[in-house]
């Protein structure tokens, strides 16, 4: 990279922040045009590459239009992230407030019927979302700011997705600009219109970085997209990373030259954690804290799960504040300024530390008793044979639910092993460590388990 350009990234963090990221852009593709800013379908026949001077060239041919029309707000409805990138880019520099939908979120904004469209054309269309006959049915208040810079949806994984009003300074609060981050290969399996999936592209490409996007969440796909991109930068919830480990071929495990791993999305379990460490020797694994309202809370990177209970009650660096309520749910409060927040997430004091057993949406009752499916999921994973598992609740008219169970088999078995003897050895097990309750009731073998747009696994059949 030019000494021109490293002197402007440097810089960077005194450029406006709503600018920060066209401003990226124009330096790098400047500097290099040809230069490999994300390549799609990684992994595949169909792999391609778009650089920095055409993703440059597209945020102009944006920014004209809204010079041009000048929209109260456009809506990015885009499945192609090279032209979100630039919508991003370019609303963000003309001071156009954004809304970053998802498919399963496009119903919800009828508070923003009269903003423009982009599509992945990235060509506007003025004066209406196309949302339909529920347009418009949302009052416009439903935001704090009467003109919102940043609007994104959760992930859904704890009922309907919702919108979240963000500022650009939220946005991109948690971006690296250090030149440590400087044109690497990040991987991209997170939906990019999510919250995580938006902080992995951003940090990408204002980084001189390329994202690397498989042509699917396939195991083998991720692999080859890993190796053959040259991936520094693995970002994953523990579900994907899970699955990368049990299913990828062994040798495109052992050819992968990882720096870094980045944990979001759900807790990352022990076993998984001294997986990954034998697996990736000398790669540094971090688990980042965050959600959709309120960006990153905190990051573990001692290599341990859950986070130090030494931290509940104190005021982090950066000001951010852990308690929890009686029932174990996480509290959080960014600072002395800001409302306590309840997360969702159930911890459990375990000595020095605070592990996560789950998420409250996620309990599943069985006569009034409680069962927390991430407690049946690591027993049943610590079974020979088991190379994942999913737990969740059934309706039962006797019981209200009954837990259920998703077994993902080894591959090779182990000696001797059989589908059959494994399920027992799972169900003698799970009644020595668990409350009778907590036994799966029904166990099913499947060749790999569900995840959500999210990456997640969902816990409840209604959410398949």
């Amino acid at each position: 990279m030019s000494s021109s350009a490293t002197d402007f990234l440097s810089r960077l963090t005194d450029v406006p922040v709503a600018n920060r990221l066209a401003a990226a852009i124009d330096l790098i593709a400047q500097a290099f045009p040809e230069r490999t800013a994300i390549v799609e379908q990684a992994g595949s026949d169909q792999r391609h590459g778009i650089s920095y001077g055409v993703l440059a060239a597209n945020v102009k041919a944006v920014e004209q239009q809204l010079v041009d029309q000048r929209p109260r707000g456009v809506v990015a409805r885009q499945r192609e992230i090279d032209a979100l990138v630039a919508t991003v880019a370019a609303c963000g520099r003309q001071q156009v407030p954004l809304a970053v939908v998802a498919d399963d979120a496009r119903d919800l904004v009828g508070a923003l019927h009269d903003w423009a469209v982009l599509d992945d054309g990235l060509q506007l269309s003025v004066g209406t979302t196309g949302i339909g006959s529920q347009a418009g049915t949302r009052r416009e208040d439903a935001f704090d700011s009467a003109s919102p810079q940043v609007v994104v949806a959760t992930s859904g994984t704890s009922g309907p997705p919702k919108l979240v009003e963000h500022s650009w300074d939220s946005l991109l609060a948690a971006a690296r600009l250090s030149e440590q981050w400087r044109g690497l290969g990040w991987l991209m399996v997170y939906d990019a219109t999510r919250w995580a999936g938006t902080q992995v592209w951003l940090q990408a490409i204002l980084t001189a970085g390329t994202l690397v996007v498989p042509a699917s969440r396939a195991p083998d796909c991720v692999a080859r997209a890993i190796v053959e991109e040259d991936v520094s930068i693995l970002p994953a919830t523990p579900t994907l990373l899970r699955r990368l480990l049990t299913s990828a071929e062994s040798e495109l495990l052992s050819k992968m030259k990882l720096a870094r791993i980045t944990l979001g999305g759900e807790a990352a379990d022990a076993q998984l954690l001294a997986k990954t460490h034998a697996a990736f020797p000398g790669v540094k694994v971090t688990h980042v804290y965050a959600t959709t309202e309120l960006g990153e809370v905190f990051r573990v990177v001692d290599g341990r799960a859950g986070f130090p209970a030494e931290w509940l009650g104190k005021t982090l660096p950066g000001g951010v504040r852990l308690t929890t309520r009686r029932d174990g749910e996480l509290l959080v409060q960014l600072s002395r300024d800001t409302a306590e927040v309840a997360t969702g997430d159930l911890v459990e004091r375990l000595n020095d530390r605070c592990e996560f057993t789950g998420r409250r949406s996620d309990v599943i009752v069985v006569g009034g008793a409680k069962v927390y499916p991430r407690r049946v999921e690591d027993i049943l994973r610590g079974v020979s044979g088991i190379a994942d598992a999913r737990v969740y609740g059934l309706p039962s008219a006797i019981t209200g639910e009954l837990v259920a169970a998703q077994i993902v088999l080894a591959d090779p078995l182990p000696a001797e092993a059989t589908p059959e003897s494994i399920r027992a050895a799972a169900l003698t097990t799970c009644r020595t460590a668990l409350e009778p309750h907590s036994t799966p009731r029904l166990l099913d073998f499947v060749k790999h388990l569900m995840v959500n747009t999210s990456g997640k696994i969902p816990r409840h059949s209604s959410r398949l």
